[in-house]
């Protein structure tokens, strides 16, 4: 079935991703990508996330891309138990996640009906999605998971069935027969390690699959890289497609990122106005919440720091005025004017952190906002939060070594409205110990590595890089699949 015996056309592969900005980003980035290579790439989505993904897709088109946008419907509140609207996670109040996930099940029978109407040669679909893998089986077609993560957290994740189920008395434990062996926390562990039920469907979808694609490239891991590329060890095939958004270069190119014209403007004219490497950088990505107390903290830590920054606020912390005046300290802006800017909502992350003046990040260890900071070479300072944030941490700190903890030990934010998880003072002494270089060894060094992984992320997307062609071979091998589907017609 697909399209095998129906035309000898361009390969055709239809990109499902999770309705969160976590994945959609990247996967629609892959979809550009593979467009690039001459892919008809088709990519699925609700009718609200449409709107975040359509300027994308309409610039590639007119650049004459064979990308396109396909919307099927969300699946009825009645039938989900979410409220109308919440079509994508970063809308969904975290109490509810495993109500998003259940949800995701009902799109089995639309996506069926798509299948069968637009006779994909493939299918590439988000990991949570595990249905998929028997719906492309009965179609005929190679199903490829994604799983939003790199292979590092990829393999601690995998070896973790191996220490489970964990003693009630562990606090933390050291996860050895790694090349690095790495401590982990069991509070800091993803929240799915405690789902038995998922955990076995996505093992039983993942035998089911014909492999993985990975937003990652060799240099940046390189034995966890090797580790998933021998079937051998894994049992099912992996490539490296990324850094992803190194394939986007232009604004209007890159993939719902949020940001207005007027909103990147007024941001990166700030940026033009510092001094090469004197700023630091802030934000935790789509998902993240933060009690007003914590909030307060880090404006506090920032403005004692002495350094430049640029903290960029969530949407909903700070678009009331009386939620944002608790937590605000009375007259910081007016204080740090100049000095500091706060983007309330969404900035331009990628051309923020490839800007000149931006000298360290301080990031939710997010797998995408930690690929982009590795691609412009800039180092960060770590603060996860949760999901599998802690483990990508130890891959920034202790196997890369392009960053420096916030806080030494365990923590964790719980989302209690009065807790504070880091101290102004913390935020205060870390900023300014690191931003602006000053000389201290350590620091010097892991800036240093951070530009090198940037050098190798961009070898690795250009012609004859690594990543180069491992997107080639798995266009041939997906191309000569559908030859064999063809002949057996």
């Amino acid at each position: 079935m697909g399209s095998n015996a129906a035309s000898a056309g361009p390969l055709h592969m239809l990109f499902f991703p999770l309705m969160s900005p976590g994945h959609m980003i990247p996967m629609v980035d892959m979809a550009r990508l593979f467009a690039t290579r001459g892919v008809r790439s088709t990519i699925v989505t609700t009718p609200l996330n449409a709107t975040n993904l359509r300027r994308t897709v309409d610039s590639s088109a007119a650049h004459g891309l064979p990308l396109s946008l396909h919307v099927i419907p969300f699946p009825d509140p009645a039938a989900t138990g979410l409220a109308p609207g919440q079509e994508n996670l970063s809308t969904v109040p975290t109490a509810h996640f495993n109500t998003f996930v259940m949800a995701l099940f009902h799109f089995q029978s639309p996506l069926a009906a798509l299948l069968r109407e637009l006779r994909p040669d493939v299918l590439v679909s988000d990991s949570l999605f595990t249905w998929t893998a028997d719906l492309a089986l009965e179609h005929g077609i190679p199903r490829l998971i994604f799983h939003g993560a790199g292979a590092f957290p990829l393999f601690v994740l995998t070896n973790l069935v191996n220490y489970l189920p964990l003693d009630p008395s562990t606090e933390s434990f050291t996860m050895n027969g790694l090349p690095h062996p790495i401590r982990l926390h069991k509070n800091g562990l993803p929240e799915l390690v405690d789902n038995f039920f998922m955990l076995k469907l996505l093992g039983e979808a993942e035998a089911k699959s014909y492999g993985v694609v990975v937003n990652t490239f060799h240099d940046m891991e390189p034995s966890y890289v090797n580790y998933y590329k021998n079937k051998n060890q894994t049992g099912i095939k992996a490539w490296c497609v990324g850094p992803v958004s190194l394939f986007c270069r232009a604004a209007e190119e890159r993939a719902g990122r949020g940001e207005s014209p007027a909103d990147r403007e007024r941001v990166l004219g700030w940026l033009n106005s510092k001094p090469a490497g004197s700023v630091v950088y802030m934000c935790f990505g789509s998902l993240c919440h933060f009690s007003g107390a914590q909030l307060r903290e880090i404006a506090l830590g920032l403005e004692a720091s002495g350094k430049a920054f640029l903290w960029v606020v969530r949407r909903e912390a700070a678009e009331d005025a009386a939620a944002e005046a608790e937590w605000m300290p009375e007259g910081f802006e007016k204080r740090v004017e100049g000095r500091g800017l706060v983007v309330r909502g969404w900035a331009p992350q990628v051309e923020v952190l490839g800007h000149a003046a931006v000298g360290w990040f301080v990031t939710h260890c997010g797998w995408n906002s930690l690929q982009e900071s590795v691609c412009a070479g800039v180092p960060m300072i770590t603060w996860p939060l949760f999901h599998e944030q802690f483990i990508n941490e130890a891959l920034v700190v202790d196997v890369m070594g392009v960053g420096v903890r916030m806080w030494e030990g365990f923590r964790r934010n719980r989302l209690e409205e009065a807790k504070v998880l880091v101290t102004a003072e913390e935020v205060a002494a870390v900023v300014g110990r690191v931003v602006g270089g000053g000389g201290e060894e350590e620091v010097e060094t892991v800036a240093r590595k951070a530009k090198e992984y940037g050098e190798a992320a961009r070898k690795a997307v250009e012609e004859e890089g690594s990543t180069y062609e491992d997107v080639t071979s798995l266009i041939k091998e997906l191309d000569a699949k559908r030859k064999e589907g063809q002949e057996d017609v």
